[in-house]
């Protein structure tokens, strides 16, 4: 792997590990991290009470020409959730799903409002 992807790989489990301990003191359990479906991969999927929530971690380093608030194109969140479809096929969940973007830039962090996408038509 070349050095710039396995830096890049590096950044990204760092912002995940960090985006996990950070709702896991807001009370969020862990349910599955980096799930593989296919050629599909889940970041995160926690749950507090009846509500699963996936998470997407972008991670970018500071003052990178794309910023990770707009990493997430309409095609990648269609990607996620035929992802979480398959994988809602194989542990299917009772309650509420949600979906959230975090965002990394160097040490700041920023959670965007989460989704709710029981309510797109998610089969459950």
């Amino acid at each position: 792997m070349p050095r710039r992807g396995e830096a890049a790989r590096r950044l990204g489990l760092r912002a995940e590990r960090l985006t996990l301990w950070l709702l896991w003191i807001r009370g969020w359990d862990l349910v599955a991290w980096r799930q593989k479906l296919g050629r599909w991969e889940l970041d995160l999927l926690l749950s507090r009470g009846p509500e699963l929530r996936l998470l997407e971690v972008k991670a970018r380093r500071r003052g990178a020409w794309v910023g990770a608030d707009t990493a997430l194109a309409p095609d990648q969140r269609l990607r996620l959730q035929k992802a979480l479809r398959g994988w809602l096929d194989r542990v299917p969940w009772p309650g509420p799903i949600s979906f959230q973007r975090v965002s990394w830039a160097g040490w700041r962090c920023r959670f965007h409002p989460p989704e709710r996408w029981d309510a797109l038509g998610v089969p459950r």
